[in-house]
């Protein structure tokens, strides 16, 4: 399809990646409700030449930019030289970067929509708001999927064997680290009472930022048959809410009919919502099963149960891993774990294992349940970073992990942690001004690079017997070639496993 130059028209952008842009395919199905033309651009790391030229092409009326926390500062230097250059473009700023900063998104953008940002998208193009920050006023329920043009301007996405999908946004738990804990008080000071006041009718008592909004079983199925229409290549569907299946009648009605389409699918869950020892439990999976699903994602994120209490906002006990674990394998799913390294240890009300000792016990889990249970399949792991306007940069700052605004942290949850880190446990009293209590520069440096070493190989340690121990020879050695790596196992496998030597 070629640009029709006869109408008015949008160009959104969203960093690269292997997943879609879900949320602008949905945003530039309300612009065609609204008789714009939508492009979606997929923006390379740092590099905004393809963009830049696509808006000299095209001519935009409005650019519509999707912000997250690590991207923001690239982001807002490319918008403030295209404001300089570019009188006629008016910019529309969403995502959780900007509803959580809504007043410093303003200085570089001329619309920053909040929250769900479908009706607010609307009344922008609309022309029913003046320009500046946009609280959510009305929850939109989602519009179809926008993936023709997309999947013809991005061939490498039209041609995955896995394309994602979301059935409903809203979580019901609190994870301090997930923006989806954080509430309306946290931006208040950034609005007007009349505004406040509108977003409180929509995000009602919990005042949750981005509520919860569940599609029907029906527009799930039509979003599929139209993926398999558009792309035959299609092998499976991801699909990437936060909690997947948590209403049991939708899931019943799901599980009835998504058969039918014959693509399996792969879907993210808690431990909570997989107990074999409880009849909805036992149910879903049994469900989950029946409908086509293969595959299931759960977060362990850190081995520690008081960390996952009092840091995390994590409440699901060990043995209950160990349980769903063997329930799923028996049932046979493949199992996905993930994990944060460098998490901020050492201020909790009971002793915990710290830094790379912590980061390790982690793994521990992972290769405990995978020699007891035969799961997980893959083990993933990112470094934390500490996001602000999510609780658990609250605590950060206030125990001396972190004190930075955000402009240092990674791009992507892969690269090196931004966190300072302390010698020892010292428990709730650890603050910035001990001084003496935090690690060295050298020493500091030292931990970040093993966590990076660990980060990249945590699923290769995972599935190895004794992965844990290996894993520690391995960081600790000054040979961390790829033929460092190689010998250590060999001689970690021998040892260790063969001749099971301690």
């Amino acid at each position: 399809m070629e640009w029709n130059y006869c109408m008015k028209r949008i160009l959104f952008g969203a960093k690269s990646s292997i997943i879609e842009p879900l949320g602008l395919l949905h945003l530039a199905s309300i612009a065609k409700q609204e008789g714009y033309e939508p492009r979606i651009a997929m923006i390379e790391e740092k590099d905004f030449s393809n963009f830049d030229n696509l808006i000299e092409k095209l001519n935009p009326d409005y650019v519509g930019i999707t912000v997250y926390t690590g991207n923001h500062t690239q982001t807002f230097e490319y918008l403030d030289n295209l404001r300089s250059k570019n009188k006629k473009v008016q910019i529309v700023l969403g995502g959780p970067h900007a509803t959580f900063f809504p007043e410093e998104s303003s200085k570089h953008a001329d619309y920053v929509v909040l929250s769900e940002g479908f009706n607010g998208l609307r009344r922008v193009l609309r022309n029913e708001v003046q320009r500046g920050i946009i609280p959510i006023v009305e929850q939109e329920q989602f519009p179809p999927s926008e993936r023709e043009q997309f999947y013809q301007d991005h061939k490498n996405h039209e041609e995955s064997p896995i394309k994602s999908v979301i059935t409903q946004t809203g979580c019901p738990y609190r994870c301090t680290y997930c923006y989806n804990s954080s509430t309306l008080d946290s931006i208040t000071n950034f609005l007007t009472p009349e505004q406040e006041k509108e977003m409180q009718k929509v995000l009602g008592v919990s005042k949750t930022l981005f509520p919860k909004s569940q599609r029907s079983v029906k527009e799930i199925l039509s979003e599929v048959e139209n993926i398999k229409r558009l792309s035959p290549k299609t092998q499976m569907i991801y699909f990437q809410d936060d909690v997947f299946g948590t209403n049991m009648e939708w899931l019943k009605e799901f599980a009835k009919k998504y058969p039918d389409l014959g693509l399996p699918f792969h879907a993210q869950l808690r431990f909570e919502y997989a107990d074999p020892k409880t009849t909805h439990g036992k149910e879903r999976i049994e469900l989950l099963r029946e409908a086509g699903c293969t595959g299931l994602t759960f977060a362990i994120e850190s081995a520690s149960s008081i960390i996952r209490k009092e840091v995390l906002n994590r409440h699901m006990k060990e043995d209950l891993m160990f349980e769903v674990m063997s329930n799923l394998k028996k049932h046979g799913y493949k199992v996905r774990t993930e994990q944060m390294l460098g998490l901020p240890c050492g201020a909790t009300s009971e002793e915990t294992k710290i830094n790379l000792e912590s980061d390790l016990e982690t793994l521990e889990l992972n290769v405990k349940l995978t020699e007891q249970t035969g799961l997980p399949t893959l083990a993933w792991a990112s470094i934390f970073a500490p996001y602000r306007g999510t609780k658990i940069a609250d605590y950060c700052n206030h125990h001396g992990f972190y004190a930075g605004g955000n402009n240092d942290v990674p791009d992507t949850f892969f690269q090196r942690s931004v966190l300072n880190f302390p010698k020892k446990w010292v428990g709730p009293s650890l603050s910035p001004d001990k001084k003496d209590l935090w690690l060295p520069e050298n020493e500091l440096e030292d931990y970040r690079n093993k966590m990076q070493l660990l980060r990249d190989l945590f699923n290769y340690f995972a599935l190895i017997p004794k992965g844990h121990e290996l894993a520690k020879k391995f960081i600790n050695q000054k040979d961390n070639s790829f033929f460092g790596l190689s010998t250590t196992t060999r001689r970690h496998l021998y040892d260790s496993v063969l001749y099971d030597i301690k």
